[in-house]
């Protein structure tokens, strides 16, 4: 791109580079496109008791809590009609046998159970908190993991 600047036949021309203004908007095209593909709009899907509610699922009885500690200690609370409080050392392999029989005696027909609700402090390694897991993952209930 070019243009004449002065009066006459004699004036200068002037060059405008405009290569590197096509590069920034090769490179913005590009990104968006690319991160457009990622968008998408999702519904979370909420049921309120009313007309489509199931009057014979019963809420559990019970709710399992498990909350790891940075000093190598596993809470364990049990909440609804028994409600106890245990301690478990996660570096203790009896300690952790101990936890597993004590979720298997809690699986009682009697007793509702859902789920085991499982948190962890900042500090507590990834290893420690998968292996705790793999010891509740045998009672064949679904682990959920986070703050609660």
């Amino acid at each position: 791109m070019s243009a004449n600047f002065g009066s006459g036949g004699g004036g200068q021309e002037v060059e405008l580079n405009i290569t590197p203004i096509i590069d920034c908007f090769t490179v913005l095209i590009t990104f968006l496109l690319a991160s457009a593909s990622f968008l998408s709009i999702g519904f979370f899907e909420a049921y309120t008791p009313g007309m489509n509610a199931d009057p014979t699922q019963v809420e559990p009885d019970t709710e399992l809590v498990l909350r790891i500690k940075s000093n190598h200690i596993a809470e364990f609370k049990v909440k609804g009609k028994r409600n106890e409080t245990l301690t478990f050392s996660t570096i203790d392999a009896a300690s952790m046998k101990n936890l597993e029989q004590a979720v298997e005696n809690l699986k009682d027909p009697s007793i509702k159970l859902s789920q085991i609700l499982v948190s962890a402090e900042d500090t507590v390694d990834y290893q420690e908190l998968s292996d705790l897991m793999g010891h509740l993952n045998r009672s064949n209930l679904p682990i959920v993991v986070g703050e609660f």
